[in-house]
């Protein structure tokens, strides 16, 4: 992410879909190819950085990376004059999933309007500044959150929306270990763990309401965790299409017989991969057709059942 200045217009590349994907290797991919700079699950970053001075992926806490300390005097005179609290509120107010059909609707309550002015206010921004800092054209976003997705499409800026998948069995497997985090890199210390049957709803509803976006008009590619790990540069190249945007073998350097290397990033929240340097193998991670109960994997295969196998999953 070279540092510089741009005056053309911004894309943003969002990067939807259920918890535990693939959506952080989705970002550190993305973050090499030209244009593009991936800054993680922004919608945690008023949470985990300004609130609470997280880490960063380079390593600094949140007030000492001067990346985000640049970002933040170019969007809102530093980060000193930022109410965090009031944006956490506001995200509280409109970007959630009972919100949807309100941003759905034309009509809205003038109260809820003038929070989501407001909310869009700050986003822009934020974008604009991350582009702006960064040198960059494409904002890659991985929040993942349907919600977000529904409040950028009526946002302004042009937007691309890579949807991650991961066969749910996985999905299910992973909420249900218990998985210590390092120091700093999040607000608690072991990744969220959830009921099996919850993640399986979740997993219906979640990939569901991102679907619909291409149906809205919004261009989206689906990108299966499966996949992109297995064939990268595949997938890599399908989404630079959705974007409308060509690749070349130069760009796909940074894959190697290894995995792929990864430099120094700035993604603010995201999976504990994020920390990654150097060389990151890219290896399945299928332990759950080993490890999970057969149970469990029924459980989920009963719930998913219709969902799974639209999404090519048997």
């Amino acid at each position: 992410m070279p540092v510089g200045s741009q005056t053309q217009p911004f894309a943003v590349l969002y990067v939807g879909g259920m918890p535990r994907s693939g959506s952080t290797l989705t970002d550190l991919m993305l973050d090499r190819l030209p244009g593009h700079v991936a800054v993680g699950e922004l919608f945690y970053l008023w949470r985990n950085g300004l609130a609470h001075d997280g880490l960063c992926a380079c390593g600094e806490p949140f007030s000492g990376c001067e990346f985000w300390q640049a970002v933040g005097a170019k969007a809102f005179g530093g980060w000193d004059g930022v109410d965090a609290d009031r944006i956490m509120a506001l995200q509280g107010s409109v970007d959630a999933t009972r919100w949807i059909p309100l941003l759905l609707s034309p009509w809205r309550p003038v109260r809820f309007q003038r929070a989501l002015d407001e909310y869009v206010g700050v986003l822009l921004s934020l974008y604009a500044a991350i582009a702006e800092v960064s040198g960059g054209q494409v904002v890659v976003d991985s929040s993942k959150r349907p919600s977000l997705a529904f409040v950028l499409r009526r946002a302004g800026p042009r937007l691309t929306v890579a949807h991650v998948l991961r066969d749910p069995r996985g999905v299910a497997y992973s909420f249900s270990k218990h998985v210590e985090l390092p120091p700093g890199a999040a607000l608690r210390e072991q990744m969220p763990r959830s009921s099996t049957l919850k993640v399986s709803r979740r997993w219906v509803t979640v990939n569901a309401l991102i679907s619909t976006l291409s149906v809205l008009g919004v261009p989206t590619v689906r990108i299966r965790y499966e996949d992109l790990v297995e064939r990268p540069r595949r997938e890599l190249t399908r989404i630079a299409t959705a974007e409308g945007l060509a690749t070349s073998d130069a760009d796909f350097g940074f894959l190697t017989a290894q995995g792929m290397t990864v430099p120094e990033t700035h993604v603010v929240a995201g999976g504990r991969i994020r920390l990654a340097d150097g060389v990151l193998p890219l290896r399945l991670d299928d332990a759950w057709r080993r490890e999970m109960s057969g149970r469990s994997r029924r459980l989920v295969s009963a719930v998913t059942l219709v969902a799974r196998f639209a999404y090519g999953y048997r």
